[in-house]
């Protein structure tokens, strides 16, 4: 009862969830934008191009919109977890990113067809891409928020493996694009272990197909990649884009049996990491426990 009357209203999750799914997401891209103003990185600075919220047009613009858009999701799907009723702070945050996904999705595609872009830019492919990620992260951070430890964990599986694409979008002229930088996932990984634990050391063993489903997706980057590799006018992938599902699972069941690429050493370091946090926790809380019993005694 205490907990909840700190607790802001389910009203405030609106707005939150609408900045972080856009704001929040789309951060390195906001951020290529204030390099090529103030000349840290060369490009059309918006003065010129025109300011778009979403990057339609931009090389890689496939990997980039589907890693931002998801992030953002999970971050926006995150709010729900702040009001004291669960179920309104779900709704809030779904509507809140709804709204930012019209906005900012609207907004840039009539830009991206009033500036006549290429037929092959794709301005209302993009959209949907940016629309069906950001709707994968939006369910990932909703189960993240409010679901168990063990869906907390395969929940964030895919967003764990693309978080190294997120962070690299930040670096001047850098594309937002999976670089394999696998000590991030350890690090992203071992956090959320720890942090995902409530009150039982059990629950850690939740996460063990969560590591499985991370080890499998960490093809998710390399797949993105080849489908923007066939995208071109005239290709197969741009008059089939059904084909895209092909390539993606072609790339990402390989995965499951060939150990190329795969970091041991960075999940040992993972779990290692969550349980001592957890434990940290744990341990904490029965403290707090205890001073409190004390105290009624």
């Amino acid at each position: 009862m205490a907990d909840s009357e700190y607790r802001i209203s389910a009203w405030w999750v609106l707005p939150i969830s609408a900045i972080a799914w856009w704001a929040c997401g789309f951060m390195p891209w906001l951020a290529q934008l204030s390099y090529e103003v103030t000349g840290l990185s060369d490009g059309p600075t918006p003065a010129v191009a025109g300011f778009s919220p979403l990057p339609f047009t931009t090389d890689d613009a496939v990997v980039g919109l589907v890693v931002m858009a998801l992030i953002g999701g999970l971050l926006a799907g995150l709010t729900a977890r702040i009001p004291a009723s669960a179920g309104a702070g779900a709704g809030a945050a779904i509507a809140g990113t709804l709204i930012s996904m019209a906005a900012a999705g609207g907004t840039s595609w009539w830009l991206a067809v009033r500036t006549g872009v290429p037929e092959d830019a794709g301005p209302l492919a993009m959209l949907v891409v940016t629309c069906a990620a950001g709707l994968v992260g939006l369910g990932a951070g909703l189960l993240t928020a409010l679901g168990p430890a063990a869906l907390r964990g395969v929940a964030l599986a895919l967003p764990v493996v693309l978080l190294d694409a997120w962070f690299w979008g930040f670096v001047p002229g850098n594309p937002v694009s999976p670089t394999s930088t696998w000590w991030i996932f350890a690090v992203a990984l071992g956090v959320a272990f720890g942090l995902a634990v409530d009150s039982r050391p059990i629950e850690l063993l939740g996460w063990l197909p969560a590591a499985g489903v991370v080890w499998v997706l960490q093809a998710a980057g390399p797949a993105l990649v080849a489908v923007q590799e066939n995208i071109w006018p005239g290709s197969a992938l741009t008059e089939s884009p059904l084909s895209a599902v092909g390539i993606v699972w072609d790339e990402i069941s390989s995965a499951a049996i060939v150990s190329d690429g795969h970091q041991l050493g960075a999940w040992v370091v993972a779990l290692l990491l969550g349980a001592a946090i957890a434990a940290l926790r744990l341990s904490r809380e029965a403290s707090d426990e205890g001073e409190l019993s004390e105290a009624w005694a």
